[in-house]
């Protein structure tokens, strides 16, 4: 009996063909990357919701993507792999591990880092492997299979993982905490204490959280755009960011779980203090919780800052976006819904 996997193109770099010195993805059929990589014992079906360089995606596409894998029929179907640029792989990954909590069964994210005409492209091997990795483990939640130079093919927890690396092209998991690899088409899960379980993420597929989540991503509800992300930098002037432009303002920290504390105009505290006269969340993360907090942190969070946990600080930003577009309460941004609040009591300071 044959097993279905739905593959859902997208776009970027591995629906792509190169037309003189510029990567195209109007003029390429995306169904090449079947004919090219195709596997026997494996039905595929397609769709495509949209088709984009994924360095053009935003909080609407991911709205749209969530929308659609939530209309596909799970009841006939072994596992879903979506094609994606590498640019923002990392972010709508986060995006539809929240969006799609609960889902049945595997979602998994492959791009390319060549055009697939190209012989040195790893396009086939991670989706090769990302269709091995999901039809033999059978693990519900999402995932992204990447293969980086000279090593085997990683899968990694989607809402761990980092950017592309804009030096080698990589993707890697923070703090090396990626779920596993794929050798010879098959899995070999992390032996790391942080990664969990095959036992643990098997009863993640929860079909109460599955209705809602379904019910959510179906009625089109939205990721909110209106979210303002401050880089960790030395010397910030605040003074011209307006709060009431935003739904949400996001600190991000340095690797200390700190930010400039001083008082004084366009300083955070001041900032913080604008915010509370408009009622604007002022977030602060991720902040570690493995050793004792700086008096800096202290005093930010005194002016009324809300620290936010350890997490990869993608995943903060998509799941804040996601917790105001679905009404959650930013009070709950602890609770670790895809796996993506790093246990820190294994990595002691």
């Amino acid at each position: 009996m044959k097993r279905i996997v739905e593959v859902v193109f997208t776009g970027g770099t591995i629906g792509s063909v190169a037309i003189g010195d510029t990567l195209d993805t109007s003029s390429n059929p995306p169904r090449q990357l079947l004919s090219m990589c195709g596997m026997e014992g494996v039905e595929f079906r397609e769709s495509e919701p949209f088709r984009i360089l994924s360095e053009d995606a935003g909080t609407e596409h991911w709205t749209r993507l969530a929308a659609h894998l939530a209309g596909l029929d799970y009841a006939n179907l072994d596992a879903i792999v979506v094609t994606h640029g590498s640019d923002t792989m990392a972010w709508t990954a986060k995006a539809l591990a929240f969006a799609l909590a609960g889902a049945p069964v595997p979602i998994v994210l492959v791009g390319s880092d060549r055009p697939l005409a190209d012989p040195s492209s790893n396009g086939c091997d991670n989706f090769r492997d990302a269709v091995a990795f999901a039809l033999g483990e059978k693990l519900p939640g999402v995932y992204v299979a990447w293969k980086n130079r000279q090593e085997p093919t990683s899968i990694h927890l989607a809402g761990r993982i980092l950017p592309c690396d804009p030096y080698d092209d990589g993707f890697r998991s923070a703090r090396g905490l990626r779920f596993g690899v794929v050798e010879k088409g098959v899995f070999q899960r992390g032996t790391e204490d942080a990664n969990p379980t095959r036992s643990r993420i098997a009863r993640s597929a929860m079909e109460q959280a599955w209705k809602r989540s379904r019910s959510e991503a179906t009625a089109g509800t939205a990721f909110d755009s209106r979210v303002l992300v401050l880089p960790a930098r030395p010397g910030a002037d605040h003074s011209s960011v307006d709060p009431s432009t935003w739904n949400a303002i996001l600190q991000i920290a340095y690797h200390s779980s700190t930010a400039p504390s001083q008082p004084g105009h366009g300083s955070l505290q001041d900032l913080a203090s604008r915010c509370a006269v408009t009622g604007v969340p002022l977030i602060l993360g991720p902040c570690r919780r493995d050793h004792a907090a700086y008096e800096s942190a202290s005093r930010l969070e005194r002016a009324g800052i809300l620290l936010a946990p350890s997490m990869e600080a993608t995943s903060l930003v998509v799941k804040l976006q996601w917790f105001l577009g679905t009404g959650r309460p930013l009070s709950e941004l602890s609770i670790d819904i895809a796996w993506e609040i790093l246990p820190e009591a294994i990595f002691p300071s």
